[in-house]
């Protein structure tokens, strides 16, 4: 993809959040199935399509003097420091923009509704259930990362991720002369106002709230809270405001209450839950499932079930754009073939039921079944309460108009502290109350046209993006003069989860401890574990530990690289292991590096270095397809020696130790402590495998395509983390 077709994507995307006429920007206001993860995605993925777009440039114009006034520097503001407010943030800051950020929060601190929130939980991936990778535990995000817990807990890491960021300069690529990003944040901004200037081209925020630490926003600016008044121009705003509270309700959802608490008082209390969207059915089955845990519920009531969940996958992806619906589900649980299974899910759930408690669920329609019409359920809150219906669990009832819920109330006993009401927020108030008439008017045509803004929630950048400050996707190349060794020598990080480079480095070290047995190099020797990777449309491999051997830096792990590059790429590509041949010359390997693009993602290669050897590692693949297709991860080695790695034995004895390592790795996870799975996530990116060009070994200088790899029959994927919970299925 050249300059001009990555601008025009970046472009093409932009529509989907940018007003009609107005440079202001909103963040998932028309998408269905919001979650934290969904929104974190959409905040940065604005941030990369304003940046690949040309709309906030990356550096000051040639021949700026830095502290100079520079007329391109922009100027952003970010309404709503939420999760999606401070992921775009964090985005910007993160590629060392040219430009100064404001970020405006109306409550006392940022994430103020998920702050403190014990009782609500969070998992990053639950709402893709039962697709392949939604038990994943992280969100595996490059910027303000979290792992599943309470909603007061993932606040705490995303700040712990803000603190890494705002508190720290990124470091500029060579030559740059712009000044870096300026934050400012304020809280409790009771007054906030966004109106057109006449020039059209810029906007004016007017706004009256406390500035709080970048990094600590807690904390005053100045040391004490000072509340002022100010007014600026901004060349483009970003509305980040979330979709304000519920309507109707006394009590809020990321309040916390006791839903989920055994009674204490009387013996069985009946409730109504009013709302038929997820907000309701999280509490339906709270009130009703003894020891209900969002993220674990399926697990519990699915593991060791194959056949059902294989099914529900079928059904959900046939399914996904009009929603499943009630005879959907009927028909699964009445196929005769899948019996044993439903029946046993179905005593599960039965044994599961609260005994002190009764749930009038209150819907607009009398019919159960009809409750699946509203798409806004997703699949797995659509399954429980069918599931819950079959139990006789609750009783679907209807109630029009103040009056007659109040009567349906009396009618059971149900006093005002036992309603539970959800019926959505009004996320057009949240837009409209920051803007001036006229922009008023733009958000109510997008309200009008939602088709053309929703903006999806697939990440946009490609691998490592985000962790490299001052370029963008195409100025990464060697004849680019500011990517420099430095730059490249700890860019391009993803998420790698800790359990994964443990395994790596105790295996990578094992591997150099033989090496240095048999071999005494007489310097330095480097031996590390790639694993494949999905990042957005592309493919890359990451450096899952430090190299390990005499002679070698830390700080190493989670890079990542273009995946048809230099030699771990030549053997990702071919599925065939490939090293240096004896008596190839540092000349001819360096030839060969050059021919395999080394050095485009990655630091050149020390001219000291005489020998190389890359082993793949094939993974699991379904009947009838290529086993070499499926490369789990590339093991890399090299030496300053010459003709290190010509020897097919002490090779082959490298082979059998990988082997003997993926034969046990399926077995990691049925520790004693079991709280690690290897489970999947960015699953899509593979797609593009198939169609990366093969390098013509015949060309080669210096490298030479040998033996056999190692085969991972029982792995289809290397991301060991932490679980808190059984998977559904073996792994």
């Amino acid at each position: 993809m050249d300059v001009t077709d990555m601008a025009g994507r970046a472009e093409e995307l932009l529509k989907t959040y940018k007003l009609p006429d107005s440079t202001v920007y909103m963040v998932g206001t028309f998408d269905k199935g919001i979650t934290v993860l969904s929104q974190q995605i959409r905040a940065l993925n604005l941030a990369w399509a304003l940046v690949e777009a040309g709309e906030v440039a990356l550096a000051a114009p040639e021949g700026h003097v830095a502290g100079a006034v520079d007329p391109t520097r922009k100027r952003i503001a970010i309404v709503g420091a939420g999760f999606a407010g401070l992921t775009v943030a964090a985005g910007l800051l993160k590629k060392r923009v040219n430009a100064d950020i404001y970020v405006f929060e109306r409550r006392d601190t940022v994430m103020p509704l998920q702050h403190g929130s014990d009782s609500r939980w969070l998992h990053p991936h639950i709402y893709d259930w039962p697709s392949r990778g939604s038990e994943a535990y992280s969100a595996a995000l490059p910027v303000l990362n979290w792992t599943a817990s309470r909603a007061s807990d993932v606040v705490v890491q995303v700040l712990s991720g803000w603190r890494d960021v705002a508190g720290i300069d990124q470091v500029p690529p060579e030559d740059t002369t712009s000044d870096p990003p300026r934050l400012r944040l304020f809280c409790n901004t009771r007054h906030l106002l966004i109106r057109s200037n006449t020039d059209a081209a810029t906007l004016q925020v007017e706004w009256i709230g406390e500035e709080r630490d970048r990094a600590e926003p807690a904390l005053p600016a100045g040391g004490q809270p000072s509340p002022s008044g100010e007014s600026a121009t901004f060349d483009l705003v970003v509305l980040a405001v979330g979709f304000g509270l519920e309507t109707d309700s006394h009590t809020y959802y990321w309040r916390n209450e006791t839903l989920a608490q055994p009674q204490l008082g009387q013996a069985r209390s009946t409730y109504v839950v009013s709302g038929s969207g997820d907000g309701a059915m999280i509490d339906l089955f709270r009130l009703r499932i003894s020891h209900f845990r969002q993220d674990r519920i399926l697990a519990e009531l699915f593991s060791g079930r194959d056949d059902l969940l294989e099914r529900l996958r079928t059904v959900k992806k046939t399914n996904d754009s009009n929603g499943t619906s009630f005879e959907d589900f009927g028909a699964i649980w009445e196929d005769p073939g899948l019996a044993e299974s439903a029946e046993e899910v179905q005593e599960r759930l039965r044994a599961r039921l609260r005994q002190d408690t009764d749930v009038l669920l209150r819907v607009r329609n009398p019919s159960f079944a009809n409750l699946f019409v509203d798409k806004r359920v997703s699949f797995q809150n659509r399954l429980l309460a069918y599931l819950l219906y079959r139990c006789g669990a609750f009783t679907p009832v209807t109630a029009d108009g103040v009056e007659d819920f109040a009567r349906l109330a009396r009618e059971h006993g149900v006093p005002h502290e036992r309603v539970i009401i959800r019926h959505g927020t009004e996320k057009k108030a949240g837009l409209t109350a920051v803007l001036d008439g006229t922009l008023r008017a733009e958000v109510e045509q997008c309200f009008n046209e939602p088709e053309k803004h929703t903006q999806g929630d697939s990440p946009a950048w490609s691998g490592g993006y985000f962790d490299m400050p001052g370029l963008g996707e195409l100025t990464t190349g060697a004849g680019t003069p500011q990517t420099t060794d430095v730059v490249r020598g700890h860019w391009r990080r993803e998420y790698l989860p800790s359990p994964t480079e443990a395994v790596a480095t105790t295996f990578c070290a094992a591997v150099a401890g033989y090496i240095v047995s048999v071999a005494e190099p007489s310097a330095r020797l480097r031996v590390t574990l790639h694993r494949t990777l999905a990042a957005g449309d592309e493919v890359v491999l990451q450096q899952c530990c430090d190299y390990q051997g005499p002679g070698n830096d830390t700080g190493r792990a989670g890079r990542t690289f273009p995946s048809a590059n230099g030699t771990i790429g030549a053997a990702f590509t071919l599925g065939q292991v490939v090293r240096s041949r004896d008596g190839a010359t540092r000349e001819e390997l360096r030839a060969d590096m050059d021919a395999l693009s080394l050095n485009e993602a990655s630091q050149d290669m020390a001219a000291s270095v005489a020998s190389v050897a890359a082993i793949p590692i094939l993974g699991a693949t379904k009947p009838g397809d290529d086993a070499r297709r499926n490369v789990l991860g590339v093991i890399y080695i090299d030496s300053y020696d010459e003709d290190a790695f010509g020897q097919d034995e002490m090779m082959r004895r490298v082979i059998g130790m990988t082997q003997n390592l993926l034969d046990a790795l399926p077995a990691v996870t049925n520790t004693t402590a079991g709280r690690i799975a290897n489970t999947e996530f960015w699953v899509n990116g593979r797609s593009d495998v198939s169609r990366r060009p093969v390098p013509d070994p015949s060309t080669w200088l210096a490298l030479e395509p040998v033996l056999d790899p190692p085969h991972a029959s029982g792995l289809r994927h290397l991301n060991f983390d932490f679980s808190d919970f059984t998977p559904v299925e073996k792994q």
